[in-house]
């Protein structure tokens, strides 16, 4: 696990985050993620979000996909993926 600052977004469960919509500016996706305190964020891929490491990998319409690095219990990780869909 790499050395860096966590981002806001990495303090929330991943099931509490909702996609509210998408957009594209400057040729640049970005997803709206919602938090359980109602406050919208802008992501694009790259950021962490969640308490797993999780990576966003792709933005799309009606999802957000990640890639969560899961302990499995014996000293190493593994990456597991996990998506939040638009209005789940």
């Amino acid at each position: 696990v790499q050395n860096r600052s966590k981002e806001y977004l990495e303090q929330f469960p991943l099931d509490t985050l909702d996609m509210v919509g998408e957009l594209t500016s400057d040729g640049t996706r970005y997803a709206l993620l919602q938090t359980s305190d109602g406050l919208v964020h802008k992501v694009v891929i790259g950021n962490y979000i969640g308490q797993n490491e999780g990576r966003i990998v792709q933005i799309n319409e009606t999802s957000v996909d990640v890639e969560e690095l899961v302990a499995d219990g014996v000293g190493a990780f593994y990456k597991r993926p996990a998506s939040i869909g638009l209005g789940e």
